[in-house]
């Protein structure tokens, strides 16, 4: 019963805290139209602030931990606009992402200082050295992390018995969130000085005709122009319809999701025209209540697609979900499969997605702080499935496929005609 009461309490705190009104009363008029739990909350508050023994710095975190669900989150001025800039697209890092527990490179994000520098994903970083700094321990990925934005980093880097040494900066750095192959190779999304471009980054093509693959890596990404991802997505599939390819294979391994506009946009490439104003997904709150989202001008018909392979795994989420539950239900001419990606659980071998069917909703205070709270589940459009703690099986359709015996890529290539 008491965890019951303190929970009650603290929940009236976030609703404090969520009242707009409190900016501007006076502190008595404030005071006195607080809720009886609200004011509990606040006598013991001011109780803790001024007596208690085992005062937490991180109090407000504590209290978030301690209500909200996981992908729920409070955030001091200074993370909220770092969220802010990354939701643009812009990065701060160097741009390398490692193995668990390892110092070895499994990824080199497009665009970033590491990727100009030419590092190579599969080598092993064995040294680091910043003059801000000085060198660094075993933990490599912790000693970048603290660096400050505009240090330079020395990085000694061991590929198979080779050392290479490389120079690169701590910066900003704009986001590829797509990634092009076809018959000529491998193309993405490089900035110059004034604009992002897709440029070809590698010889890595595909060589099955009339087939062009598409990796789209989050539902961020709300810059204008090609600095955004939609309009990363859509010059890569006008880039496919030029190409004279009619099969896609999209990869969503590994998108976690992202916002609803940009899902959105997305969608009106991906989705099948049934109608003008199109019912992308379906959300509802506590109290029942029912928002709609729709798709965005759609742009389907002008791709000719002929069938659409869309790689998952049990890291594509959210809004990911979202938009596989608008293909499936919207897909009348059988032109969508699934391809599911299967991973190891207590010697088993799973196929699913992540199974992430609820809302986010982010409220910002004067002060630049910010809170973000599930607000909602939501529901594909037609069918009324909500996958939350599901996720995208092969009940779910018969659609959706798993990847026996091989990856979600090989397989998809190995099914198509």
């Amino acid at each position: 019963m008491r965890n019951k009461i303190i929970k009650r309490i603290l929940i009236g705190f976030l609703a404090l805290v969520l009242t707009a009104g409190v900016y501007f009363l006076g502190f008595f008029t404030y005071k006195w139209s607080l809720s009886d739990t609200e004011q509990e909350l606040l006598k013991i508050l001011d109780a803790y602030d001024k007596h208690y023994y085992y005062q937490d710095p991180n109090i407000i975190d504590t209290i978030c931990d301690a209500i909200l669900d996981d992908y729920s989150d409070y955030y001091t001025p200074e993370e909220y606009e770092a969220v802010i800039r990354t939701n643009l697209g812009k990065n701060v890092g160097i741009g390398l992402s490692f193995l668990d527990d390892t110092n070895v490179i499994s990824e080199v994000i497009i665009n970033s200082p590491c990727f100009k520098a030419g590092i190579k994903a599969g080598g092993t970083v064995i040294s680091a050295v910043s003059r801000n700094m000085g060198s660094t321990g075993e933990n490599i990925r912790n000693f970048i992390l603290d660096l400050s934005e505009g240090s330079n980093v020395t990085l000694d880097i061991d590929y198979s018995g080779t050392v290479k040494r490389y120079e690169v900066k701590k910066q900003t750095y704009n986001q590829s969130y797509v990634t092009y192959k076809n018959a000529e190779g491998t193309f993405a999304y490089v900035d110059n000085s004034t604009s992002m471009e897709l440029k070809k980054i590698s010889d890595d093509n595909l060589s099955k005709s009339g087939v062009g693959y598409i990796k789209y890596t989050s539902f961020n990404g709300k810059d204008g122009g090609l600095y955004g991802s939609v309009s990363q997505m859509k010059t890569a599939l006008e880039k496919f319809k030029l190409d004279g390819n009619h099969t896609l294979i999209f990869d969503l391994r590994d998108n976690g999701g992202g916002y609803m506009d940009v899902l959105s946009g997305v969608a009106g490439m991906l989705v099948e025209k049934h109608e003008d104003r199109q019912v992308m997904s379906i959300t509802k709150d506590h109290d029942g209540k029912e928002t709609k989202h729709y798709v965005g001008t759609n742009y389907y018909s002008s791709y000719a697609f002929e069938k659409i392979y869309v790689l998952a795994n049990q890291n594509t989420a959210s809004a990911s979900e979202v938009l596989i539950g608008a293909m499936l239900d919207y897909d009348t001419k059988g032109v969508v499969s699934i391809v599911l990606d299967g991973h190891e659980k207590n010697e088993e071998t799973i196929y699913k997605t992540y199974g992430k069917g609820i809302m986010q909703t982010t409220y910002k205070y004067l002060d630049g702080s910010a809170v973000k709270l599930t607000t909602a589940k939501v529901f594909w459009p037609v069918s009324n499935r909500c996958i939350h703690g599901v996720g995208v099986t092969t009940s779910t359709s018969q659609k959706v496929l798993n990847a026996e015996n091989e990856n979600a890529f090989e397989y998809a290539l190995s099914i198509i005609e």
